[in-house]
């Protein structure tokens, strides 16, 4: 699975605040899976329309809003106009190339980012997340349906989660942490890859691995607009005045910065050894053709003498001592062989090979 490419031309033209989905998944009709708890108790149910969530959503719990899948404009329309979304907030969440941001209107929080994963093909996988903050609710946006969260829902159906005993923006920073860990695993695996990429040129210099380097420089690169985006989102909800983020809350959002300041030194520290893997290479390669010049440039010092002396008996002027003597041919030989000999020594004594 490739990298998904947004497609702006579906926007062309229309005026701000029109809901258009830029992914590539094909239009579908959408389902809503609703959770409804507190301390002392959790209710989930599947809806596939906003009108059936009056008598399931609770004022005085916390809701959570899980919608699969994003290419169902009416839905997204019909939840926009329940909470009181702004239409601009929403052509983000529709928008899947969106980088990851905060942006508060009314009285919501968007946070939109993304869930990345690196295949065995060198391939980074993003897809895209919004997370919505209301006063007692929290709405996830995502155009793929799979178990992004399972974990964190099960410990809150069980009761093993502070979840039940706090608010809806404890929530909120829950599942932001829950898409930053997920930065962990494939940044190892960008590490893992490069150690390998490097014990492979160290065992094999005389080989061009830049085909190689390349193929896990090219999702490298594109996780640098992924991290860096959320750590600045990050950054301004604990430097900003959201009154949706209670107090007693940022302390865990500090801790998700750290995590995430953690996750960039990790990845500069990869890009760095990846920057030097190709500096190695191309140094590889140097001494290879450094090498082959070596050996040419032996050979071509050892027949210049030799070339001399046959274009000397080569020039077969009539009075060479040499031409009439029966012994000449091999004495022009055995001289060549002398003087390739002591060109030989010459060259082994100054370490020239």
């Amino acid at each position: 699975m490739k990298k998904k490419k947004a497609n702006y031309a579906r926007k062309a033209g229309l005026p701000p605040e029109s809901l258009v989905y830029t992914g590539d998944q094909k239009p579908t009709p959408a389902e809503i899976d609703v959770m409804v708890f507190d301390n002392e108790s959790f209710h989930r149910e599947r809806i596939n329309d906003i009108a059936k969530l009056a008598g399931i959503s609770n004022n005085k719990k916390v809701n959570l809003l899980i919608i699969n899948n994003i290419t169902d404009i009416t839905l997204i329309d019909n939840v926009g106009e329940h909470f009181g979304i702004h239409p601009m907030l929403l052509e983000d969440v529709l928008n899947t190339a969106q980088l990851p941001k905060v942006e508060e209107s009314g009285e919501n929080l968007l946070f939109t980012l993304k869930r990345i994963d690196y295949s065995a093909g060198n391939t980074l996988i993003q897809q895209h997340v919004s997370l919505m903050l209301g006063n007692n609710y929290v709405l996830v946006f995502k155009d793929f349906e799979n178990g992004l969260f399972a974990d964190i829902i099960s410990r809150i159906e069980n009761g093993k989660s502070k979840a039940r005993q706090k608010g809806a923006d404890y929530l909120f920073y829950l599942l932001i942490d829950n898409l930053t860990d997920l930065f962990y695993n494939v940044v190892n695996e960008f590490n893992n890859n490069i150690d390998t990429m490097e014990a492979t040129l160290l065992r094999e210099p005389e080989k061009n691995h830049i085909q190689d380097i390349y193929r896990i420089k090219q999702p490298l690169t594109e996780m640098r607009g992924v991290i860096y985006p959320i750590h600045e989102a990050i950054l301004n909800i604990l430097q900003g005045e959201y009154t949706l983020i209670h107090e007693s809350t940022l302390p865990y959002l500090h801790d998700v910065k750290d995590h995430v300041s953690h996750i960039i030194h990790m990845y500069e520290s990869g890009k760095d050894t990846l920057t030097d893997l190709m500096e190695l290479n191309s140094s590889n390669i140097n001494n290879r053709l450094n090498k082959s010049m070596k050996i040419l440039t032996i050979i071509t010092t050892l027949f210049i003498p030799l070339s001399l002396i046959a274009g000397i008996y080569g020039m077969n002027f009539r009075f060479m001592p040499e031409l009439g003597w029966k012994a000449g041919y091999p004495f022009a030989l055995g001289l060549m062989i002398i003087t390739a000999g002591i060109m030989l020594y010459i060259m082994k004594k100054n370490k020239l090979f």
